[in-house]
């Protein structure tokens, strides 16, 4: 049975770079190749247009029906889902979803996230393998740090917002032996993290 990623790029501001290097031919052939049959992206308001620019590109299989719904994603519509014809790797784009946990909990075996605090935590409290994709082009953003203390820490798989990294992150994954987030974690062992991070 296939394997399913679900990218988010956080609830509001988007991650162009994140989401191109998804769509990347090489990348989705990366995909195929460790074992995903589908990827389900969360991209942010405002990114829409641009995402449907690039798939109008792409060669998709005319015959392709999506396999989830709306409603199963916590959605008000799905922007687009396809197949490429030269891949068997579904494609489902969705602005926003009110289901995120339920997402990773119930369909996603791999979790590709920005670097924000927030999301890398959400996805280790959900005990889901986790790459976190730090967005460079934010201003004053410690996101470098914090993923690479959380990768230091052994809890993720830390990548920049590039076709080579985001590869080589998803092999390293496949082997990798990540830590479980502690279960007993409270608010301050949580900022303890982060003040060790933005001390850096």
């Amino acid at each position: 049975m296939s394997k399913t990623i679900f990218v988010t790029s956080g609830a509001t501001v988007p991650f162009p770079d994140m989401m191109e290097v998804v769509m990347d031919n090489d990348f989705m052939q990366s995909c195929v190749d460790y074992g995903y049959g589908r990827i389900i992206a969360q991209i942010g308001k405002g990114y829409a247009d641009a995402l449907l620019g690039h798939v109008a590109a792409l060669e998709t299989d005319d015959s392709y029906k999506c396999s989830l719904t709306a409603q199963e994603l916590g959605c008000e519509g799905i922007v687009t889902s396809f197949k490429l014809k030269s891949q068997s790797l579904e494609f489902i784009a969705i602005e926003f979803s009110s289901k995120i946990e339920q997402i990773i909990t119930k369909l996603a075996d791999l979790v590709i996230s920005h670097a924000g605090t927030g999301s890398i935590l959400d996805s280790l409290r959900l005990n889901t393998p986790l790459i976190a994709c730090v967005n460079e082009k934010l201003m004053d953003n410690h996101q470098q740090q914090i993923a690479d203390k959380f990768e230091g820490l052994g809890y993720i798989i830390a990548c920049k917002a590039n076709a080579q990294s985001l590869i080589a992150g998803i092999q390293k994954i496949q082997t990798a032996e990540l830590k479980p987030f502690p279960k007993q974690h409270n608010i301050a062992f949580e900022n303890a993290l982060v003040n060790v991070a933005y001390s850096l």
